[in-house]
């Protein structure tokens, strides 16, 4: 129980210093300096009862240089005149019998462990009596020191002979002689208010560092007057603990004030702690109802129980509900039912929270419960019809849907269902009833759906399930350009550009549009069609200049999806002669069709040969230098058709030939 005192001897009272084997604390009180110390092992306690303590002080303002002088060598007082000293004062007895203990001739190991406990109780006597401290030679008051002058002050423990050991002596300095000892108060001390008892606590990390034990003082009278509660100060037997506890039995319902004062180093007392109001209190609940019931339909649930044991302190009943069987439960009833009471009427009972507890609630407002009980209902009756369903999606395809909450009493949420089509199958993407009106979803942007569908569900704690809501279509945001148009053929006649294309197959498409793009790059439209033409004759541009086209598709969404550019040159000659007497012939051996045509126009031009296969669209195919009248080709077995036209170096172009079959077999 010594070792808190021991921890306390090696903190601070005011100033403090230690070595090895001493531990000196000092203050200023009175207009003198005192001086206290302990010996911090039962070796060094013996030396210093055999030999004495050696004070000694150095001026250290306006006496530079001086030696120290010695002030006093302490002895306990002679253990006969001690005695008579101690009559009355048990921790001052306690303290002598320590010092004047010898301990009988044993082994080594049981002599030291009774110099131990012998030291133990020198440190607790001497920590709690005034008397002890001066009778044991471990405390000196120095009167004679002047105001605003520091001062050095060694304390040392004698080895014999006036000798001593450097590692015994300790120097503590004190430069402030001018502001005296403040007394500490006991901090962070707190009440708990039990049946029969009031349970005071306080820190003991923070107030061991001012106090070796305590006095808890009690007052009745509204604190006019305090009186002592412990017959001897207080201590506690553990090793350091965190918080020191110390219970007073009383009577419940009367009013005490309670203050707790620490006894410091000097064995002398601080000033009280702050002073709580407390007393011991009814808390024993009243007897718990049994055999509790909860039974009823969708409009109200009766509650009801038994009290065959009745506590004599019994105030009324609280009814309560929660929606899980542990609780936590809430109040149905703001003024108690009646004593006499045996049920309750829930008109507005909830299917979210079925469980209902009886508490049995005493004058001290204590209660107690038995265990609680889940309403007996049954329910075919399924929610009604979601409405309101809306929603929409955003450019990164999350989709907000919100609806409005439903009134039926035993609601318990939606479930919520996706199609991509309005008559494909529905998922359902909740794994559990949305408790809310509101959910996201996540859609991909990249589909050819441009849709996408929602309807919910509602569903009671029954899993009865509404007719689902109506289907709410949601528009994907276009993302997605309309696909390519493609130029399949032309012609040039002089300045005159004939087109023929393909339009764009996406059914989101609301116009094609033709434009011609000059040398410089400067668009301009041709022409727009909202219909399906997929033709034009555009003679606006200028002979032997050089243009583009291009066939651009726009769907509802303003996306744009343009052609592959046709390069064209504007003959400065008007139209030129085509070729003639084309012919094709099958070399089955070779397996190659041979085309030959004659031309007998002068100039730079060169020849291109245009194919089709099994009735589609001729193109052109290949480039055919104009010194060679003929083209040929390996093919596979089919039906091919073929044209030639004559392309001027200077842009002027003939008309196609007309086609001429050739048939692989």
């Amino acid at each position: 129980m010594f070792s808190g005192l021991i921890s306390f001897a090696q903190q601070k009272a005011d100033t403090a210093s230690n070595r090895e084997n001493i531990t000196v604390f000092s203050r200023v009180k009175n207009g003198a300096s005192e001086l206290r110390w302990y010996p911090t092992d039962a070796a060094a306690w013996r030396k210093g009862n055999t030999n004495g303590y050696t004070v000694k002080r150095k001026t250290l303002s306006g006496d530079n240089g001086s030696d120290y002088t010695t002030l006093a060598v302490l002895k306990p007082l002679a253990n006969a005149a001690w005695k008579i000293a101690a009559a009355g004062d048990d921790f001052s007895e306690l303290t002598r019998k320590a010092i004047y203990t010898v301990p009988t001739a044993k082994g080594f190991a049981d002599i030291q462990n009774d110099e131990n406990e012998l030291f133990f109780g020198y440190v607790l006597g001497s920590s709690l009596s005034a008397a002890a401290v001066k009778n044991a030679g471990v405390m000196f008051t120095d009167d004679k020191i002047e105001a605003g002058k520091a001062y050095a002050y060694t304390v040392s423990i004698n080895a014999g002979k006036g000798k001593k050991y450097a590692a015994d002596e300790v120097l503590i300095l004190i430069s402030d002689t001018r502001s005296p000892y403040k007394a500490p108060a006991v901090q962070n001390v707190t009440a708990e208010e039990g049946e029969g008892y009031v349970k005071l606590t306080w820190n003991n990390t923070g107030n061991q560092q001012s106090f070796a034990a305590y006095n808890i003082e009690r007052s009745a009278d509204g604190g006019k007057s305090f009186q002592k509660v412990n017959n001897t100060p207080y201590t506690t037997a553990a090793d350091n603990p965190e918080s020191i506890f110390y219970t007073d039995s009383v009577k419940n319902y009367v009013p005490y004030r309670y203050r707790i004062t620490g006894i410091t180093p000097f064995a002398d007392e601080g000033n009280p702690s702050v002073v709580l109001a407390a007393m011991g209190r009814d808390r024993t609940p009243a007897s718990p109802p049994i055999n509790t019931r909860a039974k009823g339909d969708r409009s109200k649930i009766v509650v009801t129980w038994e009290m065959p044991k009745q506590s004599a302190d019994l105030k009324g009943f609280k009814i309560a509900r929660s929606h899980l069987l542990e609780g936590p439960f809430h109040s149905l009833n703001d003024k108690l039912a009646q004593v006499a009471d045996r049920s309750f009427t829930d008109m507005k009972p909830s299917a979210d929270e079925p469980f209902y507890a009886v508490y049995a609630v005493d004058t001290a407002n204590n209660a107690s419960s038995t265990f609680s009980v889940m309403a007996s209902i049954y329910d075919t009756i399924a929610p009604a019809k979601p409405m309101g369903l809306k929603g929409f999606v955003d450019s990164n395809g999350i989709v907000n849907l919100n609806w409005k909450f439903g009134n039926d009493n035993d609601l318990l949420g939606y479930q919520v269902y996706m199609a991509n089509g309005k008559n494909n199958v529905f998922k359902q993407i909740t794994s559990s009833p949305r408790v809310d009106s509101l959910i996201t979803d996540t859609v991909t942007m990249r589909s050819l759906t441009e849709e996408v569908y929602y309807k919910i569900t509602a569903v009671d704690y029954n899993n009865n399930a509404s007719a689902y809501s109506e289907v709410l279509t949601v528009k994907r945001p276009d993302v997605i350009p309309p696909s390519l148009p493609v130029i399949i053929r032309y012609n040039i006649i002089g300045k005159k550009v004939e087109l023929n294309w393909a339009n764009s197959t996406s059914t989101d498409v609301v116009k094609h549009a033709v434009y011609r793009l000059a040398e410089n790059n400067t668009e301009t439209l041709v022409k727009e069609f909202t219909d399906r033409t997929t033709s034009l004759s555009d003679s606006a541009g200028t002979e032997g200049m050089s243009y583009s086209y291009v066939v651009k598709a726009i769907d509802d969404a303003g996306l744009i999806s343009v052609s592959a550019p046709l390069a064209v040159t504007l003959s400065d000659k008007g139209e030129m002669k085509g070729i003639e007497k084309l012919s094709a012939k099958y070399d089955r051996s070779d397996k190659q069709i041979r085309l030959t045509w004659q031309y007998k126009e002068k100039g730079e031009y060169q020849f291109i040969v245009f194919r089709g296969k099994e009735g589609n669209e001729m193109q052109a195919y290949k480039k055919v230098q104009g010194n060679m009248f003929s083209y040929e080709e390996n093919v596979a077995a089919g039906q091919y058709r073929y044209a030639v036209k004559v392309i001027y170096e200077n842009g002027a172009e003939s008309l196609l030939s007309e086609p001429l079959t050739a048939e692989a077999l």
